[in-house]
């Protein structure tokens, strides 16, 4: 169901972030600058009904009176205040952390990858951008930063068979951050083993 069908209902989560994932893939595609995101995704973040999420995305392809289906976010989203992820926790092959007025940190050095190359969206205003990586993943930036420093000091290299995570999005005010504290990748452990198990005989 999409936002056009019964404007008058309160929107549900999902719906929001179907919204949201309409503005990224329009900013990606070059069609809203980077404020007009902003300001776009916390209408949708606020937005009450259906109809007020279809004011937001109106005037983009493939907007509700497309029929497009719903499509959740894997990650997460914030208005004011931090979003982070730490511990053991599945990295999937694609997923996105935003927030406003607010640092985002994940940190992978206890997570298990989904995929051998891993896509993570990273967006803040006014807050630094920060990921911990475990030695050996390596790690393509693409973030940017519009008045602040990008500094890779980790990740620029991969073992072989190691994940590979790309970096995207970015933030106003704020730096981005890629760094290592020791801890090994944990992807596809029965490789690993045979690779130790080899190197030994």
């Amino acid at each position: 169901m999409t936002p056009d069908e019964h404007p008058q209902l309160r929107a549900s989560d999902a719906e929001r972030e179907w919204a949201i994932g309409m503005l990224r893939e329009a900013a990606g595609e070059g069609r809203l600058e980077l404020d007009e995101l902003d300001e776009r995704v916390e209408r949708a973040l606020r937005a009450t009904t259906r109809g007020e999420l279809e004011d937001v995305v109106r005037d983009l392809p493939a907007a509700p009176s497309g029929a497009r289906e719903l499509m959740p976010t894997v990650g997460q989203v914030a208005v004011y205040g931090d979003v982070r992820r730490d511990g053991e926790w599945r990295v999937p092959a694609h997923s996105e952390w935003h927030t406003r007025y607010g640092k985002v940190l994940l940190d992978l050095r206890h997570a298990h990858f989904d995929a051998p190359v891993v896509e993570i969206d990273v967006r803040s205003v006014f807050g630094d951008i920060e990921l911990l990586v475990p030695d050996g993943v390596g790690v393509e930036v693409r973030a940017a930063t519009d008045a602040g420093s990008v500094r890779q000091e980790a990740g620029a290299a991969a073992e072989p068979g190691a994940p590979r995570v790309i970096l995207t999005g970015g933030t106003s005010y704020g730096d981005v951050r890629v760094r290592a504290r020791r801890r090994r990748w944990r992807l596809f452990p029965r490789l690993r083993r045979r690779r130790r198990r080899g190197a030994r005989s």
